[in-house]
């Protein structure tokens, strides 16, 4: 009896291993499969993610060529037409769209290209060929809504090492009521550089400012074994203006005003130094200076501003060109460092130009890339900028003057199967592209090849029909 006890308890003993084992492995391949199906759904997401992606990329293209279409009517009769697709589209139909956004909404770019009949509201079919096959894949691809804005509340743009410069002809659009706001309208421009975007890039989340101890600047020396560069970046801000009536000597003048300045602000984060700094008095001359810059921001509004009179005294040749300090601080705004800077008036205290109203925005040493906006507000009598609330009153708060036709807004939404992308992108407007010379005369080259050669002898030669002396080397 003893023996057969045994016997059958062993039995139970493999039973229960085989069981496990078993188990076990059942565990094992469903994990497998649930990590390969769940790797399978994450692969097809994504393809199915750049796929529309794709889509909304192909709008914005689409709308770039809409836009081109648009610009080329405005030089045409309303009643010409324009050859898209495999149709035609009056011109006056694409002016209308475009001046019209909101009649046609999402369908704009479609109908301005003719894949969309204007009866119809619908998305935008993209035929995708799968590469070597010749067939069309299945992703029915498609843009479902692209729309083109001209009037913005700011103007945006970046600055790299291979285009440090960005010359900025100002175009307003119109205010609340409908009418016009002109350049002498504008009171303030609000500058603001350095956007998370641009943290992101460099890979460097905490900044590194230049040294403002003591009254002195102190900028990251490379070659004392630095090895990283200032974050935020320096710029400079640029000013091009003049009365309606000007001479090219009123460029080197400050009498009334003036019609250029050319201003440096140098980003930190040491707010204490800063609120010293700005008790200090606006030097008069080179014997009054102390220190190496002057300090914009105000400790008891929390903001930085800059007077006129400091933009006045940037094209002063009597004084040195100081440069600004801008309090920065990455962790409350969008753009980490930004400024007021006040407008002063033309020479001669005339009325500002709409033609020649220019901000220019450079990148002095070049790096690290940086996003910039430049906003416009008008005068407090004004109420081109401002919301108007229910009930007749106004917000406390001032709202950027509108620009147009300076940049366009494009919003693209794709579409694969039922997954969507949206994109937004801003393209300049050829309306406000201006030819800026970078430099006088650029040498390329380390060789003696490549240097500069003069003779240092010039002859001189008196002549009646000239009236005068002509020299030549």
């Amino acid at each position: 009896m003893k023996g057969i006890k045994m016997k059958n308890k062993k039995g139970a003993a493999s039973f229960y291993v085989v069981a496990f084992a078993t188990l076990i492995l059942v565990i094992i391949a469903v994990s497998f499969t649930v990590v390969i199906l769940s790797e399978m759904a994450r692969t097809a997401n994504d393809d199915l993610s750049q796929s529309a992606y794709d889509s909304a990329l192909a709008g914005i293209e689409d709308a770039k060529l809409a836009y081109y279409n648009y610009q080329k009517c405005l030089g045409m009769d309303k009643t010409e037409k324009i050859v898209v697709n495999d149709g035609v589209v009056e011109c006056g139909e694409i002016i209308y769209w475009m001046n019209h956004p909101d009649e046609v909404g999402c369908d704009m770019v479609g109908r301005m290209l003719g894949r969309i009949k204007e009866d119809e509201k619908k998305e935008v079919i993209i035929e995708e060929v799968t590469t070597g096959s010749g067939k069309k894949n299945n992703m029915q691809q498609a843009y479902t809504c692209v729309q083109i804005n001209t009037r913005l509340s700011d103007y945006r743009s970046t600055l790299t090492e291979s285009d440090t410069t960005r010359v900025v002809r100002v175009r307003l659009g119109k205010d609340k009521n409908n009418n016009q706001i002109n350049a002498r309208d504008i009171s303030k421009v609000k500058i603001s550089w350095f956007a998370e975007e641009d943290r992101r890039s460099t890979g460097k989340f905490q900044p590194r400012y230049s040294s403002v101890d003591d009254g002195k600047i102190v900028f990251p020396s490379l070659r004392n074994g630095d090895t990283e560069m200032a974050v935020p970046p320096v710029i400079s801000v640029g000013l091009v203006q003049t009365s309606y009536n000007f001479t090219l000597n009123d460029f080197s003048s400050t009498e009334g005003g003036t019609d250029r300045a050319t201003l440096y602000l140098v980003p930190t984060g040491k707010e204490k130094a800063l609120a010293e700094r700005s008790k200090t008095t606006v030097y008069e001359s080179e014997s009054d200076m102390v220190g190496n810059y002057i300090s914009v921001y105000d400790s008891v509004s929390k903001v930085n501003n800059i007077t006129s009179d400091l933009v006045v005294k940037s094209n002063d040749r009597t004084v040195k060109n100081l440069p600004l300090a801008v309090y920065c601080d990455t962790a409350n705004s969008e753009f980490a460092c930004s400024t007021t800077m006040e407008l002063p008036n033309p020479v001669g205290g005339g009325s500002r130009s709409n033609d020649t109203f220019l901000m220019v925005v450079s990148l002095p040493y070049g790096q690290p890339n940086t996003s910039f906006s430049l906003e416009f507000y008008c005068r407090d009598d004004l109420v081109c900028g401002q919301e108007v609330l229910s009930g007749g009153g106004t917000s406390s708060e001032k709202k950027p003057a509108t620009v147009d036709g300076m940049q366009i807004e494009i919003d693209s939404t794709g579409r694969a199967n039922n997954l969507y992308r949206r994109v937004e992108a801003r393209l300049d407007s050829s309306e406000a592209y201006f030819p800026y010379p970078l430099y006088g005369i650029e040498l390329l080259g380390d060789d003696d090849d490549s240097l500069l050669k003069k003779p240092g002898r010039v002859e001189c030669e008196w002549t009646e029909e000239f009236g005068g002396a002509t020299c030549s080397e």
